[in-house]
């Protein structure tokens, strides 16, 4: 069985396809996977649409993305998203600074500053009916709580942090905190914080108790923090040894995210004031700002320069320019504040639908929005050529989750670096998440042309993410009789790319992938990469490899160039997660072909996979609409929930 892709020269090369298939032997399930690109589920709630677009920043800070259809602004966040964060400094009866990087919320401020709250151990009241939930009121008598928390609160399984390993892994709440303590200000419970072991919920008691609160807001504003051990004067409010400012990086993090005020962080976006122009210089732009009761900071500072005017001799094309109308975009409202806008563009769009109008093939390709005043979105495309996008930032993780009918996954062929496919059976439909980085791709203009030879020249050089899945149950199926239907072929060269071809007779493996051997400049050669991912099983059924340990030295790799000669500049083999992952990296284009066999006369040895990195699989759990991923040798779900789907 074979299938071919053959791409054209536009921005989403992989899209233009063709794919030729053997029908399967075994009845599938009927896929109507639509021709034009799903809409997102925030406006047409149902199955094929977009769920949602989450990117992960290269801080590692997970920024789940909304939808704004063409011609909507983007809703206003509320200013400083009601949370003012802030330090404040535990003081002990000596008056001496135990802990000066405190960094809470403006309530939580507030309630321990206070004088007046009261700590309180409540770890012998965990997994039983009178554990308080917050806002309870405390009758001080009857030494009761009003609210309590639910029955099946401490089963809810959680992520638990383990100080000790600094690892997290899965368990019921009450498994992970044996220790407790609520926060009571005028009666009621304010907040609870909650301890692996009752003795460092009793340990932290004592301690509060015996310290006093301060906030160090006004402080840090002025970007200095008290040191510790330093004294502090309660009537002068000062202290006497005082240090810079450290801002904790999850604050930060944070406030970018969610549009937090941040004591002691200065604005991305310079204020500017009004300043006298010149004759000279008119084409600075200034403006005065607002002065309000709690940013009179701000107005005693004095002038703050105003930026420099563009110099009118120079001529600077913009970063992007528009390309084709989109039908809206993924996008936040602080986008440019994370530092997401740099190359150009200010949101995403998932141009997820069929690869063709004769396939059930689904097509996933993420490209870049760019929105102008009236809040018409358009691709981002490289200025002078509109139909070539901008590039993808390479360093965000960009995670698409879309709904299908009853979909199995056959193979996944990935234009990105790491894409990874989670496949949940939610009963209606499918819910299917693919999550990977970007990966630079010469497209070309005349693939019949400049994608043979050592001669052709890519029209431009574009970092993109796109995934192409292919079913295993729809009329025609991919895939060969028991195979698991998690292969996985990662590649950037999209020319003329196909899906794993097996050769019965020779038990060999192979598939092809082109473009362009030079980069638009005419002169840089073009590297590609080829990262393939056969579960154990497969590699059982297809070459008889029956001891995985044997992957690396049992298997024979190639990556051979038209003219026959071998041009792999690195291959790797190893056998890990379940699976024999092969890694190519550094031949040149214009058409090498990726080919796997097993080594003649092949014999399985006493090595033992136990050697190797542990295989883990992840499996998916469901209680209700929550869903859970546990990741181990042997997966089991967690007490209530049942198995749903598998990530691969």
């Amino acid at each position: 069985m074979r299938k071919f892709l053959i791409t054209g020269g536009s921005a989403f090369a992989l899209v233009a396809g063709l794919l030729v298939a053997t029908p399967a032997t075994s009845s599938a399930a009927t896929l109507r996977v639509p021709k034009t690109a799903f809409p997102a589920c925030a406006q047409i709630n149902g199955i094929y649409c977009v769920e949602s677009v989450v990117i992960t920043t290269a801080q590692g800070k997970t920024v789940p993305l909304m939808w704004v259809p063409n011609g909507n602004a983007v809703p206003a966040a509320p200013a400083n998203a009601g949370i003012s964060f802030a330090p404040i400094a535990q003081v002990n009866k000596n008056n001496v600074v135990t802990n000066a990087n405190w960094w809470t919320n403006q309530y939580q401020r507030d309630v321990l500053t206070s004088g007046t709250a009261v700590f309180m151990d409540v770890s012998t009241l965990i997994n039983g009916p009178k554990f308080p939930d917050e806002g309870a009121i405390y009758d001080s008598t009857a030494k009761t709580f009003d609210i309590t928390k639910t029955s099946d609160f401490f089963s809810n399984v959680i992520g638990c942090w383990d100080a000790s390993t600094k690892t997290t892994s899965q368990k019921a709440w009450a498994d992970c905190y044996k220790g407790a303590m609520v926060v009571i200000k005028d009666g009621k419970v304010q907040f609870e914080f909650d301890y692996a072991t009752a003795a460092q919920a009793a340990s932290t008691v004592a301690t509060y108790t015996a310290s006093k609160f301060v906030d160090l807001k006004d402080m840090t504003n002025m970007q200095q923090m008290p040191a510790i051990g330093a004294k502090y004067d309660a009537t002068a409010k000062t202290f006497d040894k005082v240090l810079p400012l450290v801002t904790p990086i999850w604050v930060t993090n944070n406030a970018l995210i969610n549009g937090w005020d941040v004591a002691g962080t200065v604005s991305t976006q310079p204020t500017v004031v009004a300043t006298t122009a010149s004759s000279t210089d008119t084409a600075t732009a200034t403006v005065a700002p607002s002065t309000s009761s709690t940013d009179t900071a701000t107005a005693t500072t004095g002038v703050v320069a105003a930026p420099l005017a563009p110099d009118a001799t120079t001529a600077v094309s913009p970063p992007a320019e528009a390309g084709r109308a989109l039908a809206g975009r993924w996008t936040i409202p602080n986008w440019n504040t994370l530092n997401l806008g740099n190359l150009g563009y200010d949101g995403l769009f998932v141009d997820a639908k069929a690869a063709n109008e004769f396939t059930n093939t689904l097509f996933i390709d993420v490209v870049p929005t760019l929105t102008d005043s009236a809040n018409k979105v358009n691709l981002a495309s490289q200025p002078g050529s509109k139909g070539y996008a901008v590039n993808l930032d390479s360093d965000i993780v960009i995670k698409v989750t879309v709904r299908t009918g009853d979909m199995k996954t056959g193979v996944t062929v990935a234009v990105g670096v790491d894409t990874t496919i989670t496949t949940v059976d939610q009963g209606d439909y499918t819910q299917l998440t693919v999550e990977g980085t970007a990966v630079t791709v010469p497209l070309a203009a005349k693939p019949a042309t400049d994608c043979t030879g050592e001669s052709g020249i890519a029209k431009a050089n574009v970092r993109q993410f796109q995934t192409l899945i292919i079913p295993q149950n729809d009329q025609t199926g991919f895939g060969i009789d028991g195979v698991t239907g998690n292969l996985y072929v990662g590649t950037n060269g999209v020319c003329s790319l196909s899906t794993p071809v097996w050769d019965q007779a020779n038990k060999a493996f192979t598939w092809d992938a082109s473009a362009p051997h030079f980069a638009a400049d005419g002169t840089t050669v073009n590297q590609g990469f080829y990262k393939a991912v056969i579960p154990f099983k497969d590699a059982a059924l297809l070459w008889g490899l029956t001891n995985p340990a044997d992957a690396a030295t049992a298997l024979k790799v190639s990556v051979s160039t038209e003219a026959g000669g071998s041009s792999a500049a690195i291959s790797v083999v190893s056998a890990k997660n379940n699976n024999i992952i092969i890694d190519i990296s550094g031949f040149t284009f214009s058409k090498p072909r990726l080919k796997i066999t097993i080594q003649k006369g092949y014999k399985p040895s006493k090595k033992k996979i136990s050697t190797l990195a542990a295989p883990k699989l992840t499996q998916v759990c469901a209680l209700g609409a929550t869903t859970k991923k546990v990741t181990g040798t042997k997966p089991v779900c967690p007490k209530g929930y049942k198995k749903v789907g598998v990530a691969h």
